[in-house]
């Protein structure tokens, strides 16, 4: 029972009441929120970082190998006449993946190596430039370059076009010596070629190579090595 001197709240009090909930929970919301994406950040960039990571290592020890090198693009894509057995071939598929591709009698067969759900893959080879002689490229080696950018968020204008390209998330620039490639035989003379001649060096994104030496491959340990014991 309600006692006659007792009172409610009054209604500024009420209204105080319910501003002040309402501050502490678009506080709260917007603290939420924050992490929710700070969260999202995070995870794209260790996705695309591991893609770019990995895509550099695998090329960087698939090339290695290389006797025989041809970069070109999409629209100059090798045909079925123009491969041999035992080539195989880096590039990104239609899906947006980074596929290795082997070329065997068999029909080929293709390893994903990297793939993103949040970012999109990008390739580029070129042959790098030799800086003790001007206007002349390097035939042994090879320079690469792997990027990782986003989806829905926009960078600067790379190519001069007046469209911003997306912005990269994360990217990495290296080069090979290919210390087997074969002289006079190693590189092709074609004009698809981007790896052929000095004024064809224009980047690619999609390199075919092949070698004639075996490739190592482990066996399961403990084969009966002693290490000199």
């Amino acid at each position: 029972m309600l006692k006659a001197d007792q009172r409610g709240f009054s209604l500024v009090e009420l209204l105080l009441t319910i501003i002040l909930v309402s501050v502490v929970l678009a506080i709260g919301y917007n603290a939420f929120a924050y992490g929710i994406k700070a969260w999202e950040n995070y995870v794209i960039r260790q996705e695309a970082e591991a893609a770019v990571r990995l895509t550099s290592l695998v090329i960087t020890n698939e090339i290695n190998y290389a006797s025989y090198l041809e970069i070109r693009k999409k629209a100059d894509d090798w045909t079925s006449t123009e491969v041999q057995g035992n080539d195989r071939l880096i590039f990104i598929n239609n899906a947006g993946d980074i596929i290795l591709r082997a070329i065997t009698a068999a029909g080929n067969v293709d390893t994903t190596i990297a793939h993103t759900e949040k970012s999109t893959l990008e390739l580029s080879f070129s042959k790098p430039v030799d800086n003790n002689i001007p206007a002349s490229y390097l035939d042994n080696s090879l320079k690469f370059s792997v990027k990782a950018r986003y989806t829905d968020k926009d960078g600067v204008d790379e190519d001069g076009d007046g469209i911003p390209e997306k912005a990269v998330i994360y990217y990495s620039n290296s080069a090979v010596l290919i210390s087997n490639m074969l002289e006079g035989s190693g590189f092709p003379v074609s004009d698809k070629s981007l790896y052929s001649q000095a004024t064809n060096c224009t980047p690619g994104d999609r390199v075919l190579y092949r070698t004639t030496i075996e490739r190592f491959n482990p066996g399961a340990p403990g084969g009966g090595f002693t290490c000199g014991l």
